[in-house]
This record gives C-alpha cells, structure tokens and sequence, in this order.
C-alpha cells in the first residue's frame, strides 16, 4: 500500500475528501486510487484507518475529524457511533437534499438521458419506517435486539430509532425478552417487523427451539408474545432462500389501497412508509389518464393497483405467488384482474402492452431491462416508472427513449432518510 496510507504516517494535516461515493462514504484521492471513507464529507479533512474491502476496494474507519466540512452536522441519533443503519446524518439537511438530487442526475448523465421536466422534489420526515428488520443474538438468555455495527457481524444493542415508525420500537422494547425462549444461544437470527392500521406482523429468519426449527417451547413463547404484545402474526424460516412458515395468526394483516382491502401474506412488500407511499402513490396517479384500460407491472400486493382500479379495469402481474393470491382474493377487486407472471423471464410482450392506455411499471433494484426492450417496442401511450434505484432506472429509461418514447418528466421521492437510497416517479409518453 502507499506509504501515504500508512496509519502511523498519515499526513498531520489529515486527508483531504473531495466527493462523495455512491453509498455515502466519502472519497480521499490517493496514490492508489480513491479510497471510501465512511462518515466522511466534501471539504473534510480526517485521519482513518486504510484496509482492503470486497474486490480490494481501498476503505477508511474514521478516526477522526481534523478538519470539518462545512456541509458537517451533529448527528441527532444516540445510537449514530455504534450503529451501521444510516448514512449520512453527518450532514446538514441542505447538502444531504443536494446529494440526492445530483444521485438522480448522475446516473441519468451516465445513460445520456434528460427529462423535458423536473418536478418538485418531496423529502418525507424521519421517523415513519413501518418495516424494519432487526438483528437478534442471544447470549446467556439475554437478547440483543437491533442492527449490525458498520461493515461488522456484530450486533449493537438498538434502544431508539429515529427513522422506524414509534409503534416498532415500542414493539421491540418487549419483543427482546419475549425471543429469549425461541432464539438459540450464540446464534443471530433476523426479526422482521412490520406494522400497518394498528397490526403487527413478525418474521423470524434463522435457528430456534432446541433443534433450529420450531418445539413446543417456541409455540409455548409464541402463545405468550401475542397475548402480551398484541403481534397479530409471526412466521418462521430458516433461511431467506426459504418459504413463511406461519407459526401463529390471531387473525390476518389487512392493508388497504383504493378500493382494495388486501389480507397480506407474511413478508409482504409494502412501500417502507405510509406518507411515502401516499407521496407516490399521488404521483403516479397524477400522470395516468382519468379513465382506460391500465397494467400493473410488479404490482405486489397492490400499492397502485388499487388506486387505478378508480378509473378503469386494471391487470396486475407479479411474479411473487403470494403476492397475486393475495390480490386475487381481495375485497372490492373488479375489475381487477391478477396474473401470475415472471416479467424477467417472460415480460409482458410489445402486442401485449399496446392493448393498454398506460402502464405502471415498478421492478425492484435490479430494474426491468427485458421488459423495458418490450415496452419501447409497444404502441402504449404512456407509460409510468417508479423505481428505487436510479442506476437501473436510467438504464432501462435509456432503453425506452432509444424505441422512440418521450421522457417527459421525472420527480424525486425521498422516503429513506439519511441513507443512500432515493426513489424516483417518472413519465414517458409515445408521440
């Protein structure tokens, strides 16, 4: 390694930061090549601990600060030393505003794509995660019950939460001891919780009982949990390559979009806040004709599929069984149609989609390059794109613009405070 990056040899007057990374960490140019500071800022200069990362990636533990950015805030988390949950609470809300806005704009740079509009962006309030997975690690029938430290395996003990909806935490304040006789010793496993109207939905990944799966000690504790803590539901696997197993269900988790009143499956995926999905939510529909014929790709358990269906007949596909069941049987579905289907590998064809007056697309982070290809070959008049990850939005828009789409407009929603995820609501329309 250069002798630059030597800890015992680093210069008095600290490291220079120049930018940041695209995960948050900020960047010292060296000798080497670029090197990932974490907490570090733009106009900082610091002293850190140099080690290769995965794919000999050069990062730096803060040791401290020398010299302070201007852009540098105090973090207003007690938890913000110890744990790995957030970002960039760090920096003062000006600059984190700015550097989610130039997150967008660089990976539309990169694809060579401008919209014709950029909308207001909405940053939401902390503090209204409704879902939230937490490392569990039990140690002489005492439960650790929070988030890995940076880059660790090690488990930091989470008392308060600035991001997670209040409700969980007071949940988690209980559920700590409740998991002491379904846990095993020296194992971690995750708890993932969720909460919607007043429900709680649990899901514990990893070892329990004696033997890793399920005993009548757990179903014994179990009982005990939701009487004591009103958990409406708690699952089981033991890995996450693994089916829910419902262990328990007072009675089902219903969440409610539009019309729909849906009785959610164990896991279900849910915009990770209630005002965020609102904000999306007002912005899709604000981009969709008032009446016509509508798919919705990725639709989940129906997020959007439940607010079109008040203006017309809408086709739901997902690739997630549960998911579709769960729409399948909703209350006030019609004229909801759901449809079982793998858009990766067998995406909705260009015939297909031009049967529509518009489409809502919504792939995880990975995108939808196949069904974008698709898409830009269909005759559809509009299409709507939301995404959480601008890097595979920007490809797949690229895809979109290159078969003769207008991008029209693009609006920022940032529901993931101080991290470095951002969502995005986007328009193109066929001229």
């Amino acid at each position: 390694m250069a002798q630059d990056l030597r800890v015992d040899e680093l210069p008095p007057s600290g490291l220079p930061i120049s930018e940041l990374g695209p995960m948050g960490d900020g960047v010292h140019q060296s000798e080497r090549g670029r090197i990932y500071i974490e907490r570090a800022l733009p106009g900082d200069r610091v002293h850190a601990k140099i080690h290769k990362g995965t794919g000999s990636v050069l990062r730096g533990d803060l040791i401290h600060v020398v010299e302070s950015s201007p852009h540098r805030a105090t973090p207003p988390c007690p938890h913000y030393d110890a744990c790995g949950g957030c970002t960039l609470q760090h920096a003062d809300d000006a600059f984190y505003r700015k550097w989610k806005t130039v997150i967008v704009r660089a990976a539309l740079d990169k694809s060579g794509i401008t919209p014709e509009k950029w909308e207001d962006s909405i940053f939401l309030p902390a503090g209204h995660r409704r879902r939230v997975t937490f490392a569990a690690s039990k140690k002489k029938n005492v439960v650790t019950l929070g988030y890995f430290r940076r880059r660790s395996h090690t488990v930091t003990e989470i008392t308060s939460c600035l991001t997670a909806d209040p409700a969980i935490m007071n949940l988690r304040a209980g559920l700590a001891v409740a998991l002491v006789p379904i846990l095993q010793d020296g194992k971690i496993a995750d708890v993932f919780i969720q909460t919607i109207n007043g429900s709680y939905d649990v899901v514990i990944t990893g070892p329990i009982g004696k033997k890793g799966v399920p005993d009548l000690q757990v179903y014994e504790a179990l009982a005990h949990l939701t009487q004591t803590l009103g958990v409406n539901r708690v699952g089981w696997r033991a890995s996450d390559r693994e089916a829910v197993e419902v262990m328990l269900e007072v009675h089902p988790v219903y969440a409610t979009f539009g019309k729909l009143d849906v009785a959610l499956p164990p896991l279900a995926f849910l915009q990770p806040t209630k005002v965020g999905e609102d904000a999306l939510v007002r912005a899709v529909m604000g981009l969709l004709p008032l009446s016509g014929k509508f798919a919705d790709l990725f639709s989940g358990c129906g997020t959007f599929s439940g607010p079109m269906l008040e203006r017309g007949a809408v086709d739901a596909y997902d690739s997630t069984v549960s998911a579709v069941q769960a729409l399948d049987k909703s209350k006030g579905a019609k004229p909801l149609k759901a449809i079982y289907r793998d858009l990766f590998r067998n995406p909705l064809r260009r015939d297909e989609a031009s049967r529509y007056d518009a489409i809502v697309f919504d792939p995880p982070r990975a995108g939808a390059q196949e069904q974008a290809r698709e898409l830009s070959a269909s005759q559809t008049p509009r299409l709507v794109g939301v995404s959480c990850n601008p890097v595979s939005f920007a490809r797949d828009a690229r895809v979109l613009l290159d078969g003769g789409y207008c991008f029209e407009s693009i609006m920022i929603v940032d529901q993931f405070t101080w991290s470095h995820h951002v969502e995005l609501v986007a328009s193109f329309t066929r001229r």
